[in-house]
């Protein structure tokens, strides 16, 4: 067993050298410069930031309200964290319609014309913020409904590639080294309720552009936006990953929203929550998630979000911050900032098991790393090969987990699931995860 105090001395020791390590650019968390110093404990390479449209030109394009302070977006830059700016919202005078919210007027001009006003107020925004090189295009344009605060999109699929379309040309144009990504897809507000996923029907107003295939079909990757059940993240970022590759081309997938928002904090009371999830369901979930979405492909993922606002408890019945508004962490903070030191540097994951148990293995260029949990209300025993010599077991929030030593292995206990919301036979999200960590070969490869 590896749980007397000499071990577990070790472990903590190997923990601390592991929280040395450079930051790796996959790991984000959204609206970073609401607290800088947390996102630095973090150590999250990338932040992204929204920049609506309808907020910073509300009355006509004399208007120029930054929706952010410079020095704040500068100090962000100089600390190393990427900025990713989210960019969405028509306002009502720009609109081509004003029954339509989201299509703006001139769309289909030329973006050389001053007619095409999309064009003119994104050129205006880079230009301001030369130092940020990536650009979300809208944000989760499949919300259909005109009563819910998130619907910014009555345009047709067609008119969202030109809206894509415009966007690509012209920040291109400006830069050719600013990256352009599609913006999110729920996928959930299609499925619920029996309509085609907008992503398909995009894919295929896309396919109708002759141009496209030129302009590198005008988007550099795609952004998902994916909550509360893990095994769901895994099986949409490949499911959008097929669907790419059904109309002949890949790109890479960032998650850049995903979490599990706690109904049960006793500082934020939340009477009728969608999902039940207590703080530590949240924690777990944010191992398991980040697990399963680089085992699925994903290039790049973020928690939505770094910290609780003011704002927040209008737009939110539950609170989705890391970090409570009084500035102190939940769980899923330790959780997060585990995964980022014990996941960072990886160079291949996949999952390897998936039934009451699962278990996600990745390969760094110096170590094995196994994520395992359970998948139901009780706890596991699992057996796991042997890779290399162990420098590491811990539990998601970073506390020293026993091992029994086997001849070729190892025999770990892994706790059942809270089960607060159960999805068929299986709870929504597990239990703690434990993380393994064994030294190996760079030349080792990972077993599929």
């Amino acid at each position: 067993m590896c749980c007397n105090r000499q071990g577990r001395a070790g472990f903590l020791l190997a923990l601390l050298l592991l929280a040395a390590a450079p930051p790796d650019p996959r790991f984000g968390v959204v609206e970073s410069p609401e607290a800088p110093e947390r996102a630095a404990e973090l150590g999250v390479a990338w932040t992204r930031v929204r920049f609506a449209w309808n907020e910073i030109q509300p009355g006509g394009p004399q208007d120029w309200n930054p929706p952010w302070p410079a020095e704040r977006l500068e100090a962000e830059h100089r600390a190393g964290r990427e900025i990713a700016a989210l960019v969405l919202g028509t306002p009502r005078w720009a609109q081509a319609d004003p029954k339509v919210p989201g299509v703006p007027r001139g769309l289909y001009e030329e973006e050389s014309r001053p007619e095409n006003l999309w064009a003119a107020f994104l050129r205006r925004l880079a230009t301001t913020y030369p130092y940020i090189r990536t650009w979300i295009i809208w944000n989760e344009p499949d919300i259909w409904d005109p009563a819910y605060p998130g619907y910014t999109w009555g345009g047709s699929e067609a008119d969202f590639v030109r809206l894509v379309r415009v966007a690509y040309r012209t920040l291109k144009g400006l830069n050719r080294e600013n990256r352009v990504l599609l913006g999110a897809f729920t996928y959930w507000w299609d499925a619920v309720y029996g309509r085609r996923p907008y992503f398909e029907r995009f894919l295929e107003a896309l396919a109708q552009d002759p141009e496209a295939p030129r302009y590198n079909r005008y988007f550099d990757g795609l952004c998902v936006n994916l909550y509360f059940n893990p095994d769901s993240i895994y099986e949409l970022i490949r499911w959008h990953h097929e669907r790419m590759q059904a109309h002949g081309f890949d790109k890479p997938i960032w998650l850049t929203e995903t979490n599990a928002a706690p109904s049960e904090d006793p500082t934020w009371p939340v009477p009728r929550p969608m999902f039940r999830v207590t703080l530590e369901e949240q924690a777990a979930f944010i191992g398991q998630a980040v697990a399963l979405a680089f085992a699925a492909g994903a290039e790049r993922v973020a928690v939505y979000k770094l910290i609780d606002n003011p704002t927040d408890h209008f737009a939110n019945p539950e609170p989705f911050g890391l970090v409570r508004e009084d500035g102190t962490p939940r769980p899923a903070f330790q959780a997060y900032h585990v995964a980022i030191r014990l996941l960072g540097q990886l160079r291949d994951a996949a999952r390897v098991r998936h039934d009451t148990v699962a278990v996600v293995e990745a390969k760094r260029a110096d170590a094995w790393v196994r994520v395992a949990w359970s998948r139901v209300p009780a706890s596991q025993t699992v057996t796991l090969a042997r890779r290399g010599s162990l420098r590491l077991a811990v539990d998601g929030l970073g506390r020293p987990v026993p091992l029994e030593r086997l001849p070729t292995g190892y025999r770990v206990l892994l706790p059942g699931a809270r089960c607060a919301q159960r999805l068929g036979g299986t709870c929504m999200i597990g239990g703690m995860p434990v993380y393994i960590v064994e030294s190996t070969p760079p030349s080792a490869r990972l077993p599929r």
